[in-house]
């Protein structure tokens, strides 16, 4: 539903009194919404709808320095030998070095028993660590050339056993050498974004006084829970949350990104500008500073940023079968 303010709503607050008038800044507005959130733990499945009470809709400047980011979490991870083993299709050189590295022989004695298992391996045609080796593109030519990177590996795993790895973490200067586990970047999806924007409200009349505490008010009461009556324990309806939008000529911009439904994290409210001072007669701030801080809580995909100038709700419609398709990207040719 499209929504402007071009005519005052009840239900709606604004500042200043001509967002929709002065050239400066007619028309271009950032619209926060109050809604109840319900429905599963999955992105897909919440369900937002209009929170109740008055105001539902407040409207101010589309803030300074607005930016959007679109974060995805790569984490560097430690990979055990055995699993760098198992990931690379070398089940069976790892079936052999766990054989050797198990049990409760020494680094020495494992180390002999790692020569002895390479050896053996090389003096047979049907080894098994040679048939094991052959599925490791590789391996089969360094094991037939003399099994010294074998037995390097089977040091390695002996190395980084619980255990062992801290007492030759801490020798590491006096052997000269330092085992580790291998090291890999590994993705774990995109990250829910967060967003602050900093508002002056500088009053010019008493209404726009009575407007802009108002406004405080909606947000400071909007982001907080509702307490049932406990003695012993605290139970919270949940808070509000904000559908955010922005305006650009009293229609839904399509130049700027969008946000989907957000918490609201922190409020923060200062008073009066550098030097607290008040209006003559009632008294009101001179100027009020307003800083939120919200959290988006729908995961975002290549489906969602891909359909953002779609008609329709949005994150939501790009979860419906309904949503634009992604197209391959297409192959560009090469110059002859």
């Amino acid at each position: 539903m499209t929504e402007s303010f071009g005519a005052p709503k009840p239900n709606y607050l604004q500042f200043p009194d001509d967002l929709t008038t002065n050239s400066d800044y007619a028309g271009n507005y950032i619209l926060f919404t109050a809604m109840k959130v319900s429905g599963g733990v999955d992105t897909r499945t919440l369900k937002f709808s209009p929170a109740e009470g008055y105001p539902i809709s407040v409207a101010l400047p589309i803030p300074q320095g607005l930016s959007f980011g679109y974060q995805n979490n790569w984490d560097q991870n430690e990979v055990g030998g055995g699993v760098a083993a198992m990931a690379t299709k070398g089940a069976g050189v790892l079936n052999t070095i766990a054989s050797v590295t198990s049990g409760g022989q020494s680094l020495s004695d494992r180390v002999k028993s790692a020569g002895a298992a390479a050896g053996a391996a090389l003096g047979s045609a049907g080894g098994g660590l040679m048939a094991a080796g052959a599925d490791l593109p590789g391996t089969a030519g360094k094991l037939n050339a003399a099994g010294g990177g074998v037995v390097n590996e089977m040091k390695g795993f002996a190395a980084t056993k619980p255990g062992i790895d801290n007492l030759l973490s801490a020798a590491q200067f006096s052997l000269g050498v330092r085992a580790l586990k291998q090291t890999m970047t590994s993705y774990s999806g995109p990250g829910f974004r967060s967003f602050q924007w900093s508002f002056s409200l500088k009053p010019l009349s008493m209404n726009e006084s009575i407007q802009a505490k108002a406004i405080t008010q909606y947000f400071k009461t909007r982001s907080m829970p509702a307490q049932g009556d406990m003695q012993f324990t605290r139970i919270y309806n949940l808070p509000d949350v904000f559908r955010i939008r922005f305006y650009s000529g009293f229609s839904e911009s399509p130049w700027l990104d969008k946000i989907g439904h957000c918490a609201c994290t922190d409020v923060s409210i200062a008073y009066g500008g550098d030097r607290f001072t008040t209006f003559a007669g009632g008294h009101a701030p001179l100027q009020i500073d307003l800083n939120l801080s919200f959290k988006e809580m729908e995961l975002l995909n290549r489906q969602a940023v891909q359909n953002e100038g779609n008609t329709g709700v949005w994150p939501e419609a790009t979860y419906t079968k309904a949503a634009k398709p992604i197209q391959q990207p297409t192959a560009v040719p090469e110059q002859g």
